[in-house]
């Protein structure tokens, strides 16, 4: 078997456990995650997690950092130079609502974390974190400087609005099942779908910073 295979087949079985923990970690979190579980639903040998990633706290680093490391690098790319602040805090939301789109387990590993006593998240996903977080302050910055924003604290509004995002993801299981307990003024939500959430929620921000 040549390198460029052998290299594919290596990339393969990374993403096949990437895949199969990140599913077990919005299933049952990181304590009841278990690597032999893993490894069988990656279809791969446990030996081969140890040796390609590391034990279960490098595999869940590894999970999240491929998503929040990658998102941010992805917003910073979206918001070019000329945009206005009103642009740049609109592609820092479709940036946000892309990731969970892509990533659907990741807003039950989040709140799984979230609720947990012993928080698991280290150095490397807290600095992936932080960045996203400075992406907010810049934009709200660069408003106030052009006279279009008021003065926001830019970690409530990141919390906001990834909070209003993963609710609306997490909780789409549990709205379906009591949907015949919605009453009939708010039935238009039952065919609410996630797009049409972020464009209402951008607006809802937008109010609530413009000048």
């Amino acid at each position: 078997m040549g390198k460029k295979n052998l290299k594919e087949k290596r990339n393969q079985s990374i993403r096949s456990i990437l895949e199969a923990a990140t599913e077990i970690f919005a299933d049952v979190g990181f304590a009841g995650a278990r690597m032999d579980e893993i490894a069988k639903r990656a279809g791969v040998n446990k030996a081969m997690i140890y040796y390609r990633i590391g034990d279960k706290k490098a595999l869940y680093t590894k999970v999240l950092h491929e998503v929040f490391g990658a998102a941010a690098e992805r917003i910073w790319s979206n918001i070019k130079e000329e945009y206005t602040p009103e642009e740049k805090l609109k592609a820092y939301l479709a940036g946000l609502a892309d990731t969970l789109e892509k990533h659907p387990s990741m807003p039950y590993i989040v709140m799984r974390e979230m609720a947990s006593r012993e928080h698991q998240l280290n150095e490397v996903v807290a600095k992936d974190l932080m960045s996203i977080l400075v992406i907010v302050r810049k934009i709200l910055d660069d408003g106030i400087k052009k006279g279009v924003f008021v003065r926001v604290d830019p970690l409530t509004l990141h919390l906001m609005i990834i909070g209003v995002m993963i609710l609306f993801k997490a909780s789409t299981t549990m709205r379906e099942m009591f949907s015949s307990l919605i009453p009939d003024k708010l039935k238009y939500i039952e065919k609410r779908s996630f797009q049409d959430m972020v464009r209402e929620l951008e607006q809802v921000v937008l109010r609530a910073v413009m000048v």
